[in-house]
């Protein structure tokens, strides 16, 4: 009996191709099962950020005065406390900036850019948050993308936002 070396030959180039594909396909489960993880892992890290910045103000009492006192009127705060606003609605675009980078890539979702653009163009709606956008445009404290985007957000969603004070009545309230 003699061996047919190329039926075998045909049979491992077929069994070949199969492990191949196999591969290929499992490689593509494996990258889209990372690419979905980073997402949940990006949403998380992204929103842990917003809320961390959010609960400051919230919760502490300087951040929150300054943050209501901001609101109400930047140009008429102390230079400490406009430092402290300043350096929260940094922050908030910071962190809006970076979800914009990550839905463009893929791996947020547009709800959570969406909802980091209505918190903060409800504070820019505020009359300090146009006066500390005023400031802001006159020493830009972000790319000139991310200031570009804001002043788009300001041009064509204004109508469409309430601002904070409406969202957050407790900013609008002057007692303690």
């Amino acid at each position: 009996m003699s061996v047919n070396w190329d039926a075998i030959t045909a049979v491992a180039e077929v069994l070949g191709v199969f492990v191949v594909v196999v591969s290929l396909v499992y490689l593509a489960i494996q990258v889209r099962q990372n690419t979905l993880q980073l997402r949940i892992d990006n949403l998380q890290g992204t929103v842990r950020g917003t809320l961390d910045t959010n609960w400051y103000y919230h919760r502490d009492p300087a951040a929150f005065d300054a943050f209501r006192h901001g609101i109400a009127g930047f140009d008429r705060m102390k230079p400490k406390e406009k430092a402290l606003f300043h350096s929260i609605l940094v922050d908030l675009a910071f962190y809006l900036e970076m979800i914009r980078n990550l839905e463009s890539s893929g791996l947020v979702n547009k709800s959570g850019r969406e909802i980091n653009e209505r918190f903060l163009l409800a504070v820019l709606l505020t009359p300090g948050g146009k006066q500390w956008w005023q400031f802001a445009r006159q020493a830009p404290p972000m790319p000139p993308a991310a200031m570009d985007y804001l002043q788009m957000l300001i041009d064509t969603q204004a109508e469409e936002c309430p601002p904070i004070t409406e969202l957050q009545p407790w900013f609008g309230n002057d007692g303690d």
